[in-house]
């Protein structure tokens, strides 16, 4: 009987610890995501400011946010890029897969039963994506992988320089312009590293009408038309990415 209470109250022990886990965490990424959006609406206003004292950005050039976008990103990538340096042997970070970074693309965002490919748009177009420059997200998660990319892809190695070939696919969600990396990921990884390379994309997708449906306050995605949780803020970056894309759609604003 005493060694069973005890089991009972080390559990108990372990469920406030990881209660305790998540409130923190809750609170780490309501605090990041909620400076990122103000750092983001602060270039947003300079940048409306200076338009009206200057007109209107050439249309040739793109707008600030891209370039925020892109500064969020760098942590992002420089998290996964890295990591393989400190483990055995595979990743402990979870897939960059939208998924399991931003929300369950399966959840219904409607009372009608609408979901996300319900109201994303693809887009018959093409744009290039520069790995040396764009918000592009491989996950490396084997050591053994990245390390034979590393070693053989590059001018002079012994795989050549860095293109794109059969394996590197992605999806391109606009407004925000982040590429999602479904093939490729350790080789893609490389041209990251070397800031090398170009690459066409798979599929090119508006998520603007996404907006309607979904919200994210920084501690959950939630539907807009009844308040019922999506998903809780997995990644603060990437929840503030999300929703710097509604700016962007209520600014007309596109990468």
């Amino acid at each position: 009987m005493f060694h069973i209470i005890r089991k009972r109250r080390e559990k108990s022990a372990k469920e406030r610890l990881d209660e305790m886990h998540r409130r923190i965490n809750k609170k780490r990424n309501k605090e990041d995501f909620d400076s990122i959006m103000n750092f983001a609406k602060s270039v947003l206003d300079l940048t409306n400011k200076l338009e009206e004292g200057n007109g209107p950005l050439n249309k040739e050039a793109e707008h600030p946010l891209v370039d925020v976008i892109r500064l969020i990103g760098r942590k992002i990538q420089t998290q996964y890029l890295t990591n393989l340096l400190y483990v055995n042997n595979e990743s402990d970070l979870p897939s960059l897969f939208p998924e399991e970074v931003l929300f369950d693309l399966r959840e219904i965002l409607s009372k009608d039963g609408k979901g996300f490919y319900d109201v994303v748009r693809e887009l018959r177009e093409e744009k290039t994506v520069l790995l040396n420059r764009d918000l592009v997200l491989p996950w490396s998660w084997k050591k053994s992988r990245i390390v034979n990319c590393i070693a053989r892809i590059g001018e002079g190695r012994e795989d050549g320089r860095w293109r794109q070939d059969y394996n590197h696919r992605v999806d391109l969600w606009l407004p925000m312009g982040i590429a999602w990396v479904h093939g490729g990921n350790h080789s893609i990884s490389v041209g990251i590293i070397q800031g090398k390379g170009s690459i066409k994309p798979e599929a090119i997708y508006d998520i603007s009408d996404v907006y309607d449906y979904v919200h994210c306050d920084g501690v959950n995605y939630s539907r807009k038309e009844d308040g019922v949780i999506i998903s809780q803020v997995k990644n603060a970056e990437i929840a503030a990415i999300f929703e710097i894309g509604r700016l962007m759609k209520e600014n007309s604003i596109s990468y």
